[in-house]
């Protein structure tokens, strides 16, 4: 049941985490090189630029995940002292 739940707790963080992070990282691509963060892949765009957006979108996307995956954690064990044995099925 804990592991359902977990799962369940990490997928909603993790979108909701996602959302804001592309959001965020969009923002501060725009702030950087002045152009809007590109969503397809596009010829006239150079490979260092295309590499560093791909490089810095995994990597917020890797810490979406692993943050996501800890707070679901951490919100489980939560419930769980909270409510004592009750979880147990």
């Amino acid at each position: 049941m804990d592991k359902l739940l977990d799962k369940g707790m990490a997928l909603g963080i993790s979108l909701a985490g996602g959302f804001v992070a592309t959001r965020v990282f969009d923002f501060v691509w725009k702030k950087t090189t002045g152009d809007d963060a590109p969503r397809v892949a596009n010829d006239e765009m150079t490979l260092k630029r295309a590499l560093a957006f791909s490089i810095g979108s995994a990597a917020v996307s890797a810490a979406v995940q692993v943050l996501s995956q800890r707070g679901a954690s951490s919100t489980v064990k939560k419930f769980r002292n909270k409510l004592g044995d009750r979880t147990e099925v």
